[in-house]
């Protein structure tokens, strides 16, 4: 009676647990030659190590914002580095457009030497910082 228990209770089917149709398209896929749990456990896997690498590189940025910000000189030094930046985009523009014709060679002496006049302001300010 014992081994009749035992007999039925290991041939006996498991509940189903996963969605037949699921079942049918996951050995459709490309995929069916792989573990479907470890598949599923490495995507897991890479979503949760894309999620903390975002995070963690947010709160990076916002602790140099921080600290940026606790130092009002390192906020007017970095102003004045993203100054340089613009003006110095800003003269390479103006250059473009005169190689193109775009502009008159009058009109482009103009501007440029305005443009080399607040550099040279910002690369004083900036050296003020440097001494």
């Amino acid at each position: 009676m014992v081994g009749l228990i035992l007999a039925s209770a290991i041939t006996r089917s498991t509940p189903s647990f996963h969605n037949p149709g699921h079942l049918r398209m996951w050995y459709s896929s490309p995929l069916r030659s792989f573990d479907p749990h470890l598949v599923t456990a490495i995507l897991v896997l890479i979503l949760v190590a894309g999620v903390g690498w975002f995070v963690y590189f947010q709160l990076k940025h916002r602790a140099s914002e921080e600290k940026v910000e606790a130092n009002p000189e390192e906020k007017v030094f970095q102003e004045l580095v993203v100054k340089q930046k613009v003006i110095l985009n800003k003269l390479l523009e103006l250059e473009e457009m005169h190689k193109a014709g775009d502009i008159a060679d009058q009109e482009f002496e103009k501007k440029a030497s305005l443009y080399r006049e607040h550099l040279v302001k910002v690369k004083v300010e900036l050296q003020r910082f440097m001494d």
